[in-house]
């Protein structure tokens, strides 16, 4: 292991770094890759209410879930490297994280994950009883994730679970209801679609660990199906742009929807 010499985490003391690097600081593609359904699911929301939103609650809204999703995400990642610890020391890309490396202990890394769980209910205390019923789940979800790697190959299921509860997070946020009966044709398709792109995306970053894990004895549908990655993939996105056109039917979008979702894609 060597210390970050370039980067957001060289500016950091030394002490902070392992912590930050927990939560992958340097890697913000996997918070916009988690703030994606909830930006998502506030649009939505929209498309389920009688009035039009005002701009101040719609940004007011996006802003709280923003920081819901850095600190719950944060913590996701910390829980992770936390259960996973054993499999990591396994791997080459993983070896060396801080709980991996010991640079926290596996008491530290509880600790600080308890920390950033409370912070991420706290961001959202204003919000409707739904919503948090929804942050709960998503938590629950987040605590299983790491153990489907041990007794299943398909623990991206549960990723992509834990992501798609942002659509109807995003409309509990501002009082709508994206179950009632009128709006669960669309809500469920959308829900899938987002479930199926997290599967997609998943497999396709747990590709370059396929031999590690081989070795190790994770479980993955990249390692499933790693003869028919790309059988599989084409399968995942046909799905999702059914889904998306269903959705879209459902709804009575226009073009732009079609343009942009389903045929921009295809």
């Amino acid at each position: 292991y060597t210390p970050p010499t370039k980067g957001i985490l060289s500016c950091l003391p030394s002490s902070w770094v392992p912590y930050a690097e927990l939560i992958r600081l340097d890697k913000p593609h996997g918070i916009y890759m988690t703030i994606y359904p909830y930006a998502l699911g506030l649009l939505y929301a929209s498309q389920l209410t009688s009035e039009s939103l005002p701009p101040n609650v719609v940004l007011s809204r996006f802003l709280n879930l923003a920081i819901w999703t850095f600190l719950i995400r944060s913590a996701g990642c910390a829980w992770n490297d936390n259960v996973d610890q054993d499999f990591d020391r396994q791997t080459a890309r993983c070896r060396d994280r801080p709980i991996a490396r010991g640079a926290i202990s596996t008491l530290q890394g509880h600790v600080f994950t308890t920390a950033l769980l409370a912070l991420g209910f706290l961001s959202i205390q204003n919000f409707p009883l739904e919503s948090k019923i929804d942050g709960a789940a998503t938590v629950l979800l987040t605590c299983i994730y790491p153990f489907g790697k041990r007794f299943t190959h398909f623990a991206q299921v549960t990723l992509g679970l834990t992501l798609s509860v942002a659509i109807i997070f995003g409309p509990h946020s501002v009082g709508a209801n994206p179950l009632s009966q009128g709006n669960f044709l669309p809500t469920t398709c959308l829900v899938s679609s987002i479930i199926l792109l997290v599967i997609f995306y998943d497999v396709v970053y747990a590709r370059q660990d396929t031999v590690d894990d081989l070795k190790s004895g994770v479980k993955g549908m990249a390692v499933l199906f790693r003869n028919w990655i790309t059988t599989l993939l084409l399968t995942l996105i046909i799905a999702i742009l059914t889904l998306l056109y269903i959705t879209a039917r459902s709804l009575d979008l226009g073009w732009v929807f079609f343009g942009l979702s389903v045929a921009g894609p295809a």
